[in-house]
């Protein structure tokens, strides 16, 4: 386990150690705004992959991480509009397994963290990234952005869902906030290119008040 920024928090991983996809949808998108999981999902998820793969430029060419990617909700959506290649990127066991029989795609291949680590180091860069509900949760995003910038290539292009503050899972707190200003740590390393609001008619009012969207370039 991680200690975080604040010193009496100690990160834990539990809440993602699902045992289905009913779990998993359930942990991937919280009821918020008044809307239940499937609702968000439905609502959510075609907006989203709008906004996403109308600023990234993919191509069926494109090998796209994604990272958090869960049981593979957005990179099924960027591959059923681009035809591109997703490769999923998670901590959870769980959820990378349950991942491509979600998607059933030979466009899709999922690994952990350390093998992303693994892969950058021998010099592997991709063409694109994105981040959707993850940075918030995560123990070390310094760390986590840092990878992500050295895994694009030259100009690759990032974009990020994510909440304005944090919401990370420790022992003591279900979901805690650290004060790690997230937005400002990915501005540090990726130049900013656009960045807005979500739209309340899609993620609801309360969801679009607490959260931002960015692109980024390399």
């Amino acid at each position: 386990m991680s200690r975080l920024a604040v010193a009496e928090l100690t990160y834990s991983s539990r809440g993602f150690r699902v045992a289905n996809e009913p779990a998993a949808r359930h942990i991937i998108l919280t009821r918020e705004g008044g809307l239940a999981t499937d609702e968000r999902g439905v609502r959510e998820t075609p907006y989203l992959g709008e906004l996403v793969t109308g600023r990234l430029e993919l191509t069926p060419e494109s090998v796209v991480i994604d990272f958090g990617c869960g049981i593979g909700r957005m990179a099924k959506e960027l591959i059923e509009r681009t035809g591109c290649h997703v490769l999923g990127v998670d901590l959870s066991p769980e959820m990378r397994a349950l991942a491509p029989g979600y998607l059933r795609s030979s466009r899709f291949s999922v690994i952990s963290p350390e093998l992303l680590i693994a892969m950058v180091k021998a010099g592997v860069q991709l063409d694109a990234a994105i981040s959707v509900w993850v940075l918030q949760h995560c123990a070390r995003p310094v760390a986590d952005i840092d990878l992500l910038y050295r895994a694009l290539k030259s100009g690759g292009r990032f974009m990020v869902v994510n909440n304005l503050g944090r919401a990370v899972p420790t022992v003591e707190k279900f979901w805690a906030n650290d004060g790690v200003d997230v937005r400002a740590l990915i501005g540090d390393r990726f130049a900013e290119v656009e960045a807005g609001r979500l739209d309340a008619a899609a993620v609801s009012q309360t969801v679009a008040d607490f959260s931002f969207w960015g692109l980024y370039r390399k």
